[in-house]
C-alpha cells in the first residue's frame, strides 16, 4: 500500500502516512466488469413448401368428386345401388383417398429449421420431438441445388455441410432457398 498524498510505501495496516501524516482512504473496492453477453434472435423459421400437399388434397378431392359421379349416374342406371349404398361407398373413397394427402401433411407439419444469431436448429417430430442444434461455428459450407422444375415453383433444398459427425444435412422443398442459403452465410459472416 502507498501514501495517496507523497506515494511513500506503507504497511498494508497503516491509518495514516509515516511520512506526511496524511490520513490513508481506503482503496475502492473494484467490482468485477460484466460483459454484456448478446441475445439470442431468431433470424427465421421455414417449413418445407406446403405445394405437393396442396396437390395430393386437389387431386383426392377431384378423385371423390369423380366417385360421387359414378355413384350417381350407377344408382340412376340400377335399382340394386341405393343412396345409403353411396353415401358408404363416397364416404369409403374419401377417407381412402384422403389418407394420403393427410399423412403428408401431418409430415410437412412435423418438421421447422429454424436459424438464430447464435445456431442452426431443426426440430422434428409432433407429439415426441427432437431437436438438433448445429452452432454456426461447425457450418463449413452451404449449397442451394434445384432440379429445372423445381426452378420453375422457386423451390430447392439447402444443403449445409458442417464438422459434426453426421456430416451434411439437407433442408428439403425451401421455397426460395437462395434467400434462406444467404441468411445463414450472412449470420456467418457476423461470426466471423
Amino acid at each position: 500500500m502507498y501514501c495517496n498524498t507523497c506515494g511513500q510505501a506503507l504497511p498494508d495496516t497503516s491509518q495514516f502516512c509515516n511520512h506526511c501524516g496524511s490520513q490513508i482512504r481506503a482503496a475502492a473496492v473494484r467490482e468485477p466488469v460484466q460483459v454484456p453477453v448478446a441475445e439470442e434472435r431468431e433470424v427465421f423459421t421455414v417449413r418445407p413448401t406446403m405445394i405437393f400437399v396442396w396437390i395430393r388434397y386437389i387431386i383426392a378431392t377431384l378423385l371423390v368428386v369423380g366417385v360421387a359421379a359414378l355413384m350417381g349416374i350407377l344408382s340412376n342406371k340400377s335399382d340394386k345401388i341405393t343412396g345409403t349404398v353411396s353415401l358408404l361407398v363416397i364416404v369409403g373413397a374419401a377417407v381412402i383417398l384422403f389418407s394420403y394427402p393427410v399423412y403428408h401433411h401431418i409430415l410437412r407439419m412435423r418438421e421447422i429449421y429454424g436459424l438464430t444469431n447464435y445456431k442452426l436448429e431443426m426440430r422434428y417430430g409432433l407429439i415426441a420431438k427432437t431437436v438438433r442444434n448445429i452452432p454456426l461455428g461447425k457450418i463449413q459450407d452451404v449449397t442451394v441445388t434445384a432440379s429445372v422444375w423445381q426452378r420453375l415453383l422457386n423451390l430447392g433444398a439447402i444443403e449445409i455441410d458442417s464438422a459434426s459427425e453426421s456430416g451434411k444435412i439437407i433442408l428439403d422443398d425451401i421455397h426460395f432457398p437462395d434467400r434462406y442459403a444467404n441468411m445463414i452465410l450472412g449470420e456467418l459472416r457476423k461470426r466471423n
